[in-house]
């Protein structure tokens, strides 16, 4: 079984002094690490903007502070503590967003939705922008944002992924996408919780006779040019799909590789176009009227318009 993101916090902070955690209203987050290391866990209470300062303040004091907070809270309320004390100076600082990424709390409304976490953080210089699918790329996202020397996003994955072993370690490099599914078809490439969508949409495809070769782009910044070139040089189609705004989401971040590069292939973004979330109800049926389900990806996919 993979290993929360609290108690890798905590095993990461017995072999370095330097780790420490910051919550703002997100201490079950940290708690493992408090249990064993007080002195290293501060609680701000629902406080972003103060968040971003001590972590800030922690990281020139040599410091690697993981920062913990909501994914709307702590990527929007403190975007101008994150770009000036975190970005500009490049202060080595892991800014988590713990809970609520994309659509996680539709009955919440429009201000507890995180449509706009990827394009905030890639906004960033120098910002690593880390998209875990699931428990098990927690896990590694999380060791490895502890290795990177610099300041790094990530929202936690949560959702198993359903494959054969979900619990099974799979191989994760920051800036390279994982093949979950084969294909030579099509395309589909998604991020974060929109993962497990793409590969139900690829098992779906199957039965139209179409083999489709699913990404998980983990990693939005940097983002795998490679596989995504690989994919427009392979396949007649790419659909992206997201919990999140195509604009300057993964969708943007595709099409650029692919204006970048000249590539002709086709391109679907599926996710929030230009608009707010202002659908009450369960996830799937929010995924449902924004069209960003398995089935959507697979109408997508078929639909001969592409």
């Amino acid at each position: 079984m993979p290993k929360s993101f609290g108690e890798v916090l905590a095993e990461l902070a017995r072999d370095d002094e330097r780790i420490f955690g910051v919550s703002a209203d997100c201490f079950h987050y940290i708690k493992p690490l408090a249990d064993e290391f007080p002195d290293r866990a501060i609680e701000m209470g629902i406080a972003e903007q103060s968040l971003i300062g001590v972590a800030a303040g922690l990281a020139l004091r040599g410091k690697v502070p993981f920062a913990v907070g909501m994914n709307p809270f702590v990527t929007m309320r403190c975007f101008e503590q994150i770009r000036t004390d975190v970005g500009y100076g490049q202060r080595n600082v892991k800014i988590v967003g713990s809970s609520g990424s994309g659509l996680r709390f539709p009955t919440w409304g429009p201000t507890h939705h995180a449509i706009e976490e990827m394009a905030l953080m890639r906004l960033i210089p120098g910002m690593t922008v880390l998209m875990p699918a699931d428990l098990v790329e927690t896990e590694a996202a999380t060791r490895a944002a502890a290795a990177i020397d610099g300041p790094v996003y990530m929202a936690l994955g949560k959702r198993p992924l359903p494959i054969p072993d979900p619990d099974e370690p799979r191989p994760f490099e920051v800036g390279k996408a994982q093949t979950l599914r084969d294909g030579d078809d099509v395309a589909i490439i998604a991020a974060g919780a929109a993962v497990a969508d793409a590969v139900e949409a690829g098992v779906k495809l199957v039965e139209c006779g179409v083999q489709a070769r699913v990404l998980n782009m983990h990693t939005i910044k940097p983002i795998d040019a490679d596989a995504i070139l690989r994919a427009a040089q392979q396949t007649r189609l790419i659909v992206t799909v997201e919990q999140h705004l195509v604009a300057g989401g993964l969708g943007g971040a595709v099409a650029e590789v692919l204006a970048e590069a000249g590539a002709s292939v086709p391109l679907k973004r599926l996710g929030l176009q230009d608009t707010f979330c202002r659908v009450v109800g369960t996830v799937e049926q929010v995924k449902s009227r924004l069209g960003i389900t398995a089935e959507d990806v697979v109408e997508a996919v078929t639909s001969g318009d592409g």
